[in-house]
């Protein structure tokens, strides 16, 4: 959503809360995707992705324009929501090949768009053979480390605007990175891997 358009959706949506439905179809795709990549989990990032969207909804009168993009704000809002699952849970993020862990999809044959949203978007992670491969590389690193890395190189986003999503400095983020790579390094034992595309170097 352009910038105009996005604040002119929000201005409405906090005049009349039943204009939220802008936001939240311009939105939702990828707050889905971002709570799937960081989670492994189509239900868990569906629960998590319904709660950004309620919460936001419920807080939107509190949100003031800063030079920061709403969609950053609701990105924030998704890291909050899975730090807090995974708290409540007391456990890591889920394993593709764990057979207890696996969610009942809805059918295919729905039509419900966001049903047919969240198929995709679990079919995505599933056939990217190259996030399988870090996967369980991913899920042993602190949370900062995921944030980023998820954010760069399996969302695509650049390091301005993850800098915005997580409230911190532009040097920051490419520390945080860069660590996170090394990290990642050391996990394969030297070894480079491609995530996202990119081949981490």
């Amino acid at each position: 959503m352009e910038k105009e358009s996005e604040k002119q959706a929000v201005e409405e949506a906090k005049k009349d809360p039943a204009a939220f439905g802008v936001i939240f179809e311009a939105y939702y795709p990828a707050i889905l995707r971002y709570a799937l990549h960081r989670t492994g989990n189509a239900a868990v990032a569906d629960d998590v992705t319904s709660e950004v969207f309620f919460k936001a909804l419920n807080k939107l009168s509190t949100f003031k324009w800063s030079g920061v993009p709403f969609s950053a704000w609701l990105y924030r809002i998704a890291g909050n929501e899975i730090i807090d699952y995974y708290r409540k849970h007391s456990r890591a993020p889920y394993s593709y090949d764990d057979p207890g862990t696996g969610c009942d999809l809805p059918d295919k044959s729905a039509g419900n768009d966001m049903e047919n949203e969240l198929i995709k978007a679990q079919d995505e992670i599933d056939n990217n053979t190259n996030f399988l491969k870090v996967k369980e590389a991913l899920k042993t690193l602190p949370v900062k480390y995921q944030e980023v890395l998820v954010l760069r190189f399996l969302e695509d986003n650049k390091i301005f605007e993850i800098a915005q999503v997580l409230g911190k400095s532009e040097g920051t983020i490419k520390s945080l990175i860069s660590r996170g790579i090394a990290r990642l390094k050391k996990y394969f034992d030297g070894k480079t891997q491609p995530l996202g595309g990119k081949t981490v170097i």
